[in-house]
């Protein structure tokens, strides 16, 4: 009886919950994954830099799909005793140059559907998935109609709130460099990563 019990409060904890992953695979293909559900985000990589900050590690994918359209993958990872400083949106807030100003599309759990302002007044697009203190991935890029496209299709329930764009977001072509702001500055002294506060496995 009390085994019984035990996994009829697990079961309920994880009811609700939804599983998704960002992730890139051998043939270039950006996939996003939400529950049973996968889309197909890019098919090429145009061009990749590897960025080592000691203790964080960053890939940047320039990707492009059949029809020419332009997004920026990245993905952030801290060395096994580190961990990033803040929340997965607080994170991603100061990468793109200490952003002040966002609008939340579409949450669940740890995935966000956001339009950030940037200090040139303009704003991009971006999802992010943040599951993980140590590793956080977003892409950014997407036209507001392919964005808000996305945010439906994500929504399962009628009652789960897709919020309109309040900001035009930015497209990007294959001359651009990163919308994003990694610096030395930004990862030592904010900082960006700190020592983990509890050891445990990815």
């Amino acid at each position: 009886m009390k085994n019984f019990i035990i996994l009829l409060l697990l079961g309920t904890l994880f009811i609700g919950c939804t599983h998704s992953s960002l992730k890139l695979n051998k043939k270039e293909e950006l996939t996003f994954n939400y529950n049973s559900s996968q889309f197909l985000l890019s098919n090429s990589i145009v061009e990749h830099t590897s960025l080592n900050y000691k203790d964080l590690f960053v890939e940047q994918y320039k990707l492009e799909n059949q029809e020419g359209r332009v997004l920026f993958y990245e993905e952030a990872r801290t060395e096994l005793n580190y961990e990033f400083n803040f929340s997965g949106l607080y994170t991603v807030l100061y990468i793109f140059d200490n952003a002040q100003e966002y609008e939340e599309i579409y949450r669940r759990n740890n995935l966000r559907l956001l339009q950030i302002k940037l200090k040139d007044n303009s704003s991009v697009n971006v999802l992010l998935q943040a599951s993980d203190t140590q590793i956080i991935s977003y892409v950014y890029g997407f036209s507001n109609d392919e964005f808000l496209q996305l945010a439906a299709k994500l929504a399962e329930n009628p009652d789960e709130e897709v919020k309109q764009a309040k900001y035009q977001g930015i497209t990007l072509n294959k001359s651009q460099k990163p919308v994003t702001n990694w610096n030395d500055k930004l990862v030592y002294f904010a900082p960006l990563i700190t020592p983990a506060r509890f050891m445990g496995g990815r």
